[in-house]
């Protein structure tokens, strides 16, 4: 059976807990405003969905 791939990347993030993911989505607020191109900005939601897609749907620990 092949498991479907998730943009950009294909992460095992099961170690992180939630305030990890949440350091990497507030860290990606913090560069967004310093992305140079359209393409950049657009790279850099679908990496921030992909986090906050994970941080929804995964029980963490603290």
């Amino acid at each position: 059976m092949s498991k479907e791939l998730k943009f950009p990347f294909d992460l095992d993030l099961s170690t992180l807990d939630t305030g990890s993911i949440t350091n990497i989505l507030n860290d990606i607020e913090q560069h967004l405003p310093l992305m140079e191109t359209e393409g950049d900005v657009s790279q850099l939601l679908q990496v921030k969905a992909f986090f906050e897609e994970e941080l929804k749907h995964s029980s963490r620990l603290h």
